[in-house]
C-alpha cells in the first residue's frame, strides 16, 4: 500500500527524479558493495577533506552508468543536479561536491589497489548475497575504442601478475565495434553462466590475442572452485579458446572445458567435419542434429560433438552463392587482362597458365586453358612478292574460361553448417542436447558486452587520457554490469519462485521480463522535496507495486512505500 500524503500547500519544494535508480541504489545499499569498497581502500590522511569515500564515489558512478541518459563523466555534476542521492543511496549529496578531481582520486585509488582482485572481490560478494553457487563459467573479450593518442609502453604484460597494477597499451587492434581508425583497449571478462554477472575482468593491450590473453585468466580459474557446490565448474568459451596451447594447460590444470572448436584454424576439426559430414546424425532440436565421437587431440582426449545446423545451411546458402560470384568476376577480370598480353613463347604461357590455376580460388573452376598462335605481323607494307625464304615469326596468348564450381561450392555449403563442440569431460555421459546448451550459454557473456557498448550506457568509447584511470573506469563499466544483471536475477528468481506474472510491452501477462524493461515503467517517477526535508513521493501503479514488492522491503522505501 502506498502512504496516503496530504498536499502542503503554499510551502516551497523543488522536484527531484528518482525513476529506476531507486532500485539500482537499494541494490547497492543491501549487497554493501560500499562498506566492502571502503573496507578495501580506506580514506587516506591526504584526502580526509572530501566529502566522499571511495565506495560512495564508485557507487555514484555506477548510477551514472546505469541512468540511460548518455551524459559523459565529466558532466556528472550536472546529471546528479536533478537526483535525490540521499534517498536513493542513504548519504549526504550536493551536485558540487561531485567532480572530476573526486573522481580522478578514486580511479587512481582504484588501480593503486589493483583492479582485477579489486572487482573480483565485489563480483563474489553480489554473487554470495544472492546465494548462487558458480557451476559453469563464460570467457570472452572485447574492444573499446579510445578517442585519443596511441599510448604504447612495450611491457610484456605476460609476465606481469594479473593482480599486480600494470599499464597496457593503447594501440590499433582488430576492432569489434567497427572502429578501425582509432586505437582501441581490449578487455577480457569471465561470466557465471547462470546470473549473467562478471566474475572477473581485466584490461588488455589494444593490439592483444584473445588465444594468449585468455591463457592468464585461466591460471586464475581454480579460484572459482571455492564458491560451487561440488568444487566442480565448467569454463565456456569460443573458438579462440580451442588453441594446443589453451587446451593442454587447462587438461594439466585440471580444468573442465567446453568450447567451440577452431573449425577455420585447425585443419584437422575441418578433415573431422568432412569424415562424418555423412554420419547418422540424431535430432537435437527442431533445427540441429548432433552425434558425439571420442577423439584425440592437442594430445588430450576429448569428446567432441558434432552439430549440422539446417538454419546455417539455409544461411549461409546465399553467402556463399556471394562470393562464388565474386569470385567468379575477379578472375574474368584476370582472364581479360591475358587477353591482351602475348608471349614470346609456348613455355612462358604455359608456366603463366599453371601461376593462373594455381591461384584460382577452389569457388571456380578452369574449363579452358588452351594457347593461341599467331603470326606477328610485319611492320610498313605487304610486299607483292612472296619472298620463300622469309622467316615467319609467331607470338602467343591465352585463351582461358572459368566457370563455377558447383560441386565445391555443395561442399561449402553444407560444411558450413557443421560445427564442433569440444569437451575434456570424457567420464561424462552427456547427451547432444546437454552439450549444446551449455555451450550455447556463451551467449551471455556477448550479451554482457552488448550492455557495455549501448550508446545509452555511454561507455562505448573512452575519453580519459591517464592510461591507469581509462583501466579504472572500465573497471567500473563492468561493475556496472554486475549490479544491473544482480538485479535482474533477483527479479526474475522472485517471479519464478512466487509464480508472478508482469504484463509485457503488448500488456500480456508473462513470467519474465527484462530488467531493462522494468526501468522503463520507473521513468517518469518523481519526488517533491520541501525546505524542512519532507519528502513527498509520487503515486506508484499496480505494476510498479507488484515489481517492488517483488524486490523486497528495501527497494519500497525507495519509492516512499
Amino acid at each position: 500500500m502506498n502512504k496516503m500524503i496530504t498536499s502542503r500547500t503554499g510551502e516551497k519544494f523543488y522536484n527531484c527524479c528518482i525513476h529506476h535508480l531507486g532500485m539500482v541504489g537499494a541494490f547497492i545499499r543491501e549487497t554493501g558493495i560500499i562498506e566492502k569498497i571502503d573496507e578495501m581502500m580506506p580514506k587516506t590522511s591526504h584526502n580526509n577533506s572530501a566529502h566522499f569515500t571511495h565506495g560512495q564515489v564508485v557507487a555514484l558512478m555506477i548510477l551514472n552508468g546505469l541512468g540511460y541518459t548518455s551524459k559523459p563523466l565529466y558532466m556528472c555534476h550536472e546529471y546528479f543536479r536533478k537526483k535525490d542521492v540521499v534517498t536513493i543511496l542513504g548519504f549526504e549529496f550536493k551536485p558540487e561536491w561531485f567532480n572530476d578531481d573526486v573522481i580522478g582520486r578514486t580511479l587512481d585509488a582504484m588501480y593503486e589497489y589493483g583492479l582485477t582482485p579489486l572487482f573480483s572481490e565485489l563480483a563474489f560478494k553480489v554473487l554470495n548475497f544472492l546465494g548462487i553457487k558458480v557451476s559453469s563459467v563464460n570467457i570472452d573479450s572485447t574492444s573499446f575504442h579510445y578517442h585519443g593518442l596511441e599510448q604504447m609502453y612495450y611491457e610484456n604484460n605476460e609476465l606481469v601478475p594479473y593482480n599486480e597494477p600494470h599499464k597496457i597499451n593503447i594501440t590499433w587492434g582488430y576492432s569489434r565495434d567497427a572502429h578501425p581508425e582509432l586505437v582501441q583497449i581490449m578487455e577480457q571478462m569471465m561470466i557465471d553462466n547462470v546470473t549473467g554477472i562478471p566474475l572477473f575482468m581485466e584490461p588488455e593491450n589494444g593490439n592483444s590475442n584473445d588465444s594468449k590473453a585468455f591463457q592468464r585468466m585461466i591460471k586464475i580459474f581454480d579460484s572459482f572452485k571455492e564458491y560451487t557446490d561440488d568444487g566442480y565448474v565448467y569454463l565456456c568459451g569460443d573458438s579462440a579458446l580451442y588453441s594446443s596451447d589453451n587446451v593442454k594447460m587447462m587438461q594439466e590444470s585440471g580444468i573442465k572445458y567446453v568450447t567451440r572448436a577452431a573449425d577455420g584454424k585447425l585443419k584437422i576439426v575441418q578433415k573431422f567435419i568432412a569424415e562424418h559430414s555423412d554420419d547418422k546424425l540424431s535430432a537435437i532440436d527442431e533445427v540441429n542434429t548432433g552425434k558425439i565421437y571420442i577423439v584425440e587431440d592437442c594430445e588430450v582426449k576429448q569428446k567432441w560433438l558434432l552439430v549440422h545446423s539446417s538454419a546455417a545451411e539455409s544461411r549461409n546458402e546465399h553467402s556463399v552463392e556471394r562470393s562464388a560470384e565474386n569470385e567468379l568476376k575477379k578472375q574474368n577480370k584476370k582472364i581479360a587482362e591475358y587477353q591482351k598480353t602475348y608471349y614470346s613463347c609456348t613455355p612462358d604461357a604455359q608456366k603463366e597458365i599453371e601461376k593462373f590455376k594455381k591461384k584460382c580460388n577452389s569457388y571456380c573452376k578452369v574449363v579452358k586453358a588452351d594457347i593461341i598462335e599467331e603470326e606477328i605481323p610485319k611492320r610498313g607494307r605487304k610486299s607483292k612478292v612472296a619472298k620463300p625464304d622469309e622467316k615467319k615469326e609467331y607470338r602467343y596468348r591465352l585463351d582461358i574460361q572459368v566457370t563455377i564450381d558447383e560441386d565445391y561450392c555443395s561442399m561449402v555449403k553444407r560444411n558450413k553448417s557443421f560445427f564442433v563442440i569440444a569437451t575434456n569431460d570424457v567420464e561424462r555421459e552427456w547427451e547432444p542436447a546437454e552439450l549444446l546448451k551449455q555451450y550455447k550459454s556463451q551467449s551471455r557473456v556477448e550479451r554482457g558486452f552488448r550492455f557495455l557498448k549501448d550508446p545509452e550506457f555511454f561507455a562505448d568509447s573512452i575519453f580519459l587520457s591517464k592510461n591507469e584511470r581509462i583501466q579504472s573506469l572500465l573497471t567500473v563499466m563492468t561493475l556496472s554490469l554486475a549490479v544491473f544483471s544482480g538485479l535482474e536475477w533477483k527479479l526474475q528468481n522472485k517471479m519464478k519462485e512466487t509464480g508472478t506474472k508482469l504484463k509485457n510491452q503488448v500488456g500480456k501477462p508473462v513470467d519474465k521480463v527484462t530488467l531493462r524493461y522494468v526501468f522503463q515503467k520507473f521513468e517518469e517517477f518523481m519526488i517533491n522535496i520541501y525546505e524542512d526535508g519532507y519528502r513527498l513521493f509520487d503515486i506508484l501503479n499496480d505494476q510498479q507495486n507488484k515489481i517492488l514488492e517483488l524486490l523486497g522491503r528495501n527497494y519500497q522505501k525507495a519509492y516512499g512505500v
